[in-house]
């Protein structure tokens, strides 16, 4: 059996994806149950969606990368985040075995939680169950409260939900997305080389490589910041210079940015906005570059 070497914790067990308001509503309780118990705060997270063993057909894109999640966790004060993959055996483990394991490996005292929370491969329906497995096996099991969102931007009372988000960012509502993650919704991706047509008509862009995995907000045109630098960013297919059927892609015309600014091969962060329109096409490639001037415009007056 393997020993514990760890400073005996209360721990928080979830996919957190995107770290939204929910996300730090609990790992907040995380940490203050850690200070009144003295018990160093855990959050244990996944490296892949559960879904993607469960049902991969029905696995969601997601808004945070396992990196990304760890960093933006340990900016709440939880220092100690443990990211381990979701594979098969952890799937049919049993919600008891999950405990056992929790306790044997990363000195799991306490667990807090959420209020949709549920574990193990039998995932028992009544909280007074896991209270019962905790006990037999040393760890008490705590019910954090629902965080209830009443902020500009969401509907009064929204619970913030990791599935909400992706559903108001695919549906292009992005202040109702940017009110439950509490934070601008962030896309990265690799500069790769595209057709360079935007530099002829003086709006030269970024074409930035998302991956696939990654949730992306509605086509369309967006204000967004590159760093400090404004930016107007395009999703979609660009239907008045390409083809039908043409991939999605994603550009950035970065304001302010010099002209000789070599950016191939770099991760490039967008922290989106605004919607500002959404795309369509243009019958003249003049007459398209008139709208990016507006669109210009109107993320400068931002």
């Amino acid at each position: 059996m393997t020993q514990r070497h760890t400073a005996p914790a209360i721990a928080a067990v979830g996919m957190f994806d995107g770290v939204h308001a929910g996300h730090r509503y609990l790992l907040d309780g995380l940490r203050r149950e850690g200070l009144r118990r003295g018990l160093e705060p855990l959050a244990l997270t996944f490296s892949n969606h559960p879904l993607e063993v469960v049902r991969p057909q029905a696995a969601p894109r997601l808004l945070t990368s396992p990196g990304e999640k760890v960093e933006l966790i340990r900016a709440l004060g939880i220092v100690r985040v443990e990211c381990i993959p979701f594979d098969e055996a952890l799937r049919l483990t049993p919600a008891g075995d999950f405990l056992d394991m929790l306790r044997r490996r990363y000195g799991v005292e306490a667990l807090l939680m959420g209020f949709n929370n549920r574990f193990g491969h039998d995932a028992p329906r009544d909280f007074n169950r896991y209270r019962a497995l905790g006990a037999a096996r040393g760890v008490e099991i705590i019910a954090a409260d629902e965080c209830r969102l009443e902020r500009a931007g969401a509907p009064a009372g929204v619970v913030p939900s990791s599935t909400a988000i992706r559903r108001t960012l695919a549906e292009g509502r992005l202040a109702e997305a940017e009110a439950m993650l509490g934070r601008r919704y962030r896309v990265t991706g690799e500069v790769v080389r595209g057709k360079q047509l935007g530099r002829t008509i003086g709006f030269p862009t970024a074409n930035v490589d998302v991956p696939q995995w990654r949730q992306l907000p509605a086509p369309g045109v967006y204000a967004a910041m590159c760093g400090d630098l404004p930016a107007m960013v395009n999703i979609g297919r660009r239907p008045t210079v390409d083809p039908a059927g043409a991939p999605l892609n994603v550009e950035a015309h970065i304001i302010g940015l010099p002209a000789d600014a070599d950016l191939y091969g770099r991760e490039l962060a967008l922290d989106f906005v605004e919607y500002l329109r959404g795309e369509r096409r243009f019958a003249s490639v003049e007459e398209l570059a008139a709208q990016l001037r507006e669109d210009r415009e109107n993320v400068m007056k931002g």
